[in-house]
């Protein structure tokens, strides 16, 4: 049985706004939007919303299409035809099988609880996610002076380091699991990298380029999940 919810304003198909979008409530959107939405409350995308723009909302649901960041303080779901072309970082992510998301994503414990939950559908059209028993892991790779340990997680470390370092495009990313598991892939323009269909257990990470030391990494894949690991 699909939740029922209370529609507080509404942007109609014919209607076309830019600029910076503020609610506390819910908000539904069918027409064109780009510039900025930020919300204590929830936004709905009705299926022929066309929305630019990173979004920072408590809840979004997405039946039209995105081309931008989303954070949620609670759920992202995205059923058919949603399109997602962007990061996605909440609790709760949901995707239905044949809705497409281009991006990557981060699952994280909500406000006051203590579960995520990544719920997503196998599909073609889905980029870089599969079963959701296995793990990935995602990350950026910047290159610069060596710094520390070579990798940081700490977001206000992670983008002091960006304002000196540049992302590493063509960087080549290996991971390898005991003595047969081995996945491999490279960066794209933006230095960002995503590793799949990952099994239990101490994945080993090494990243090369060019002109670059070789970073290291180890992450624990335990239950499937997702995991973040940035190189700087």
């Amino acid at each position: 049985m699909k939740e029922k919810r209370k529609i507080d304003s509404f942007l109609g198909a014919d209607i076309e706004f830019e600029g910076k979008l503020k609610f506390s409530e819910t908000v539904r959107i069918d027409g064109q939007f780009k510039g900025e939405i930020s919300a204590k409350g929830s936004l709905i995308v009705g299926e022929s919303a066309f929305i630019r723009s990173d979004i920072h909302a408590f809840s979004v649901m997405v039946s039209g299409e995105i081309h931008g960041n989303i954070f949620a303080d609670h759920k992202v779901e995205i059923p058919v035809p949603g399109k997602v072309f962007g990061d996605i970082e909440a609790p709760i992510i949901v995707m239905e099988k044949g809705a497409v998301l281009q991006g990557m994503v981060r699952v994280h414990p909500e406000k006051g609880g203590d579960e995520s939950v990544l719920d997503v559908s196998a599909a073609g059209e889905n980029r870089g996610i599969s079963d959701p028993s296995l793990g990935m892991i995602h990350g950026i790779v910047m290159g610069g002076p060596p710094q520390g340990d070579g990798h940081i997680n700490d977001k206000s470390a992670l983008e002091e380091e960006r304002g000196r370092c540049r992302p590493i495009k063509n960087a080549k990313v290996v991971a390898v699991c005991g003595t047969s598991l081995k996945k491999k892939t490279q960066t794209d323009s933006s230095g960002r990298y995503q590793l799949t269909d990952l099994e239990h257990g101490v994945w080993k990470l090494n990243v090369m380029s060019k002109g670059y030391e070789v970073g290291e990494a180890t992450v624990e894949i335990y239950a499937g999940g997702v995991y973040e690991q940035n190189f700087v």
